[in-house]
């Protein structure tokens, strides 16, 4: 059995098997992950996650973890018994069976029979169900109804079915509560799937929908605003405990977009994403998403990756939101704090300590390598730019790598044009590209000069008109809709001029030459 399909994981299953744990590795595939110098432990899935998210978690780790197979495989067992997800259930009892992995004292033979037996009778009760709200036309109950079957569908693993019950509902929504429901519904199920563009397009959807509440309950609630002395307590209640319902469900929608973002390789997107999550929503509300720790790990990575000095000073050095999540991680706090004081052979070190923990991470796997390498081309870059030239040796010896990848690296930045250098081989020095620095102040000069010109010329061509009283005449205007005369007004068309005078006299725009409009 090939883990690797079960999870779904971006990436082919190819039988090229990594155990470095270096940038220049490739973290798709059928890759092993080495944590003998990590703390990882499967405990901080198993305790901050909860539902399918945590099965599927367990599952990557047993796929790209030997050492923790065996125990990642009888956790998902156990945390699996708690669904109808048969067809996954029997999968790992064959893994396990073939690990020759003795299964846990409290593993129950009869649950495949009986929870196949309970997932066809409910099942067939909920069509049931749905064929008698349709026979009465009740609207509302055929939405639940849809809602109901397709969260049985999802429990068994089984999303597409699920997507589609899901969607059929939204014809039965007739409020913007309904289509929020539906939209987060959809959304989930497509998260399963890692259809990402699905879940971006209904993640808008919801958005939409909720500023359109949000308006709504404004509308509503602005005029008892003034009769406050004679408002219902209970209503001032559910109207803040609606608010703060909404809050999450932003936050929520933030966590998807962020994600999805992430592994279309959108890193400042899903970055702005994740900065939007409120620490106490993520660490209270989404066991079933994400967790605090993992959060700010792709907060670490996708900022360091995309966002420049300014922008991570301002949006996560100096965030009282961010700080919280910080202080649950303080080797991300490091990085970042190293990387903003251009410490960067710490930071280095600590980003290739902590590489393995992020190889186990199912959605941010596939990206370490990008992430890594658009990470260091920034420290490069910045190491750089004060020199006129740098030994690479000592270079090297900064950023914690060789002389020979250093040189391939700076090779790829200057062809690129992110570095204006030259290299010198054989000596192992780093120039920068002899610029002649009059030539674009004087191109500079010209280009100013150009536009300034046109400028004026374009003030003369008008001071011309308005002296010589010429208007503008739009043929597809009729003359009785035509409106009078006005020298002030900039906003017409310049099609045809006519003068005021007797002859009605036409005169093309292009006759107005620039000499005789000065004159």
């Amino acid at each position: 059995m090939d883990l690797q399909n079960i999870v779904d994981s971006s990436g082919d299953t190819n039988n090229n098997t990594s155990v470095q744990n270096s940038t220049k590795s490739s973290y798709e595939g059928n890759y092993q992950v080495n944590i003998s110098s990590t703390n990882f432990e499967l405990d901080t899935i198993t305790s901050t996650y909860t539902g399918l998210i945590r099965i599927y978690r367990l599952l990557y780790v047993a796929d790209h973890c030997l050492s923790l197979r065996n125990e990642a495989l009888l956790a998902s067992l156990k945390y699996i018994q708690e669904t109808h997800f048969i067809s996954l259930y029997k999968q790992i009892v064959d893994e396990l069976k073939k690990q020759n992995v003795p299964l846990s004292n409290d593993f129950d033979p009869s649950w495949l029979e009986k929870t196949q037996r309970n997932y066809t009778h409910k099942l067939e009760k909920l069509d049931n169900d749905l064929r008698h709200f349709r026979t009465n036309s009740i609207k509302d109950s055929i939405r639940r109804g849809h809602d109901d079957l397709g969260d049985h569908y999802l429990d068994a693993g089984d999303f597409f079915n699920a997507v589609r019950c899901y969607v059929r509902s939204r014809d039965y929504c007739v409020t913007p509560r309904h289509i929020i429901t539906m939209c987060m519904n959809v959304i989930k199920a497509s998260f399963y799937m890692q259809n990402w563009p699905n879940v971006l397009s209904y993640v808008t959807k919801a958005e939409q929908a909720v500023e359109s509440l949000e308006s709504t309950t404004k509308s509503t609630t602005t005029p008892a605003a003034t009769t406050s002395s004679t408002r219902n307590p209970m209503d001032v209640a559910t109207v803040n405990s609606l608010m703060a319902s909404d809050a999450i469900l932003i936050s929520r929608l933030k966590v998807y977009a962020g994600i999805a973002e992430l592994a279309t390789k959108r890193y400042k997107l899903a970055a702005r994403h994740f900065l939007g999550v409120t620490f106490d929503h993520c660490s209270n509300h989404f066991q079933d998403l994400i967790s605090p720790q993992t959060l700010v790990q792709y907060i670490c990575l996708c900022s360091l990756a995309a966002f420049e000095r300014p922008e991570l000073h301002r949006l996560i050095i100096t965030s009282p939101n961010v700080k919280q999540y910080l202080e649950l991680e303080p080797s991300i706090r490091d990085i970042l704090h190293k990387f903003y004081e251009t410490s960067y052979s710490s930071c280095l070190a600590l980003m290739s300590q902590l590489e393995p923990t992020f190889a186990l991470d199912q959605y941010l796997a596939p990206h370490v390598c990008t992430l890594y390498y658009e990470i260091r081309h920034r420290i490069i870059i910045t190491y750089f730019l004060p020199y006129k030239n740098a030994c690479m040796t000592t270079m090297a010896n900064q950023l914690n790598t060789t002389i020979d990848i250093l040189e391939d690296e700076l090779v790829h930045l200057i062809r690129s044009g992110k570095i204006k250098a030259r290299i010198d081989s054989k000596n192992k020095i780093l120039y920068v590209a002899d610029t002649d620095q009059r030539w674009y102040a004087y191109q500079h000069a010209l280009t100013i000069t150009k536009q300034s010109e046109k400028i004026t010329r374009a003030l003369l061509l008008r001071s011309a008109i308005i002296k010589t009283n010429l208007s503008v005449r739009d043929d597809s205007i009729p003359p009785s809709n035509r409106p009078s005369n006005n020298n002030n007004n900039m906003n017409i068309s310049r099609r045809q001029f006519s003068t005021n005078m007797i002859g009605n006299m036409i005169v093309d725009e292009g006759d107005l030459s620039d000499d005789a409009a000065m004159n």
